[in-house]
């Protein structure tokens, strides 16, 4: 069988050397690769950033605005134009590589391999919970008669838009969490087999939170991680990232996180006392916060009381009062909440 590794529009993921991280991230988010290839002036090759260098760098605050050589990878491993697509999917395959630049004698950056799963990934056993119970008060009168998640968003629902992408990660079996008309939901999706995927249903007698509801997945299902998705939250993370880093760490948990920013409209006043210490002019705030993705080990899921109400945070938080190794996954991706008629509009709906 032959492996086809090397792609045709690879030069649609480079930049210059003098371009900026946020060049990067722009690259990154529409070129499909997870990679942006940074070459030289005259044509060779600079270095690579991965996606593993985007949140190594976000985790350490690098600014936007500063050069890609901060944050990437200035001596990758290459090949030469002579190798073979089945002798690269051997090399990325021994070497856990997802990437391999091509650079012919000159030194000129003319192709790049990519290791298989970046085009087909591979069926994943562990299953995604998408929670899809509350009631969406903020969006009345839109959810009036319809569940949140199942607005329509460029002309399908919003929970359709989750499933599909989770398919495309290679996630297989899939099991929705629901309560406020949840009728809505099961008659539209049934058991997936419509959307090729395996669709099991939690039903919530009452609202068990953003956690709760998941003390009652099936042992089997609990014996794997399960990655777990707000179910009105538009992103273009791959939901396996989350569940790769997790497995990289030997993690009992994983909480994707975004960088918030808020300037503050005035100058902030420094003193002790009386005494004027100084002034600093309009101040940003940034902080992580709870971008509402997630992965639970079995250790986490545990923790859980079977229909007891828990919040997703007050579960992390049981898991640190217990010693487990819990994680954060920094987006990069572009993220959108629906809370709100604003944001839903800004996602592409139709708010009356």
């Amino acid at each position: 069988m032959i492996h086809r590794t090397r792609v045709d529009d690879w030069f649609t993921i480079t930049l210059n050397e003098d371009d900026s991280f946020a060049a990067a991230l722009n690259v990154m988010s529409i070129g499909g690769y997870q990679l942006c290839l940074v070459r030289k002036n005259n044509g060779g090759l600079a270095g690579m950033v991965t996606d593993s260098d985007i949140r190594k760098a976000l985790l350490k605050g690098v600014a936007l605005e500063q050069n890609v050589c901060e944050v990437m990878n200035g001596s990758p491993l290459v090949v030469s134009p002579e190798l073979g697509e089945a002798e690269a999917h051997q090399l990325m395959l021994i070497n856990h590589f997802f990437h391999l630049p091509i650079v012919d004698h000159k030194g000129q950056l003319v192709g790049l391999h990519v290791a298989q799963q970046l085009c087909s990934p591979e069926p994943l056993k562990e299953t995604l919970v998408i929670m899809a119970g509350g009631r969406g008060k903020r969006l009345m009168p839109l959810t009036a008669n319809i569940p949140k998640p199942m607005l329509p968003l460029h002309g399908k629902p919003i929970l359709e838009h989750i499933i599909e992408k989770a398919k495309l990660d290679g996630f297989q079996k899939i099991v929705i969490s629901v309560n406020y008309l949840s009728e809505v939901i099961t008659n539209h999706f049934g058991n997936g087999e419509s959307h090729g995927v395996a669709i099991e249903y939690l039903h919530e007698k009452q609202p068990l939170g953003t956690a709760g509801a998941l003390g009652s997945l099936k042992n089997e299902t609990r014996q794997q991680p399960v990655v777990v998705t707000n179910g009105d939250v538009i992103t273009d993370v791959a939901y396996s990232d989350l569940l790769n880093l997790m497995q990289s760490e030997r993690s009992d948990g994983v909480m994707a996180v975004r960088l918030q920013e808020w300037q503050n409209p005035f100058g902030v006043v420094h003193s002790e006392g009386s005494t004027l210490l100084g002034v600093e002019e309009k101040p940003i705030n940034r902080h992580q916060v709870n971008a509402g993705m997630y992965v639970l080990g079995p250790a986490l899921i545990d923790l859980l009381v079977p229909n007891i109400y828990c919040d997703m945070p007050d579960l992390f938080s049981l898991g640190l009062k217990e010693n487990l190794k819990l994680n954060i996954f920094p987006l990069h991706e572009s993220w959108l909440d629906i809370g709100r008629p604003d944001d839903y509009k800004a996602a592409g709906g139709a708010v009356l």
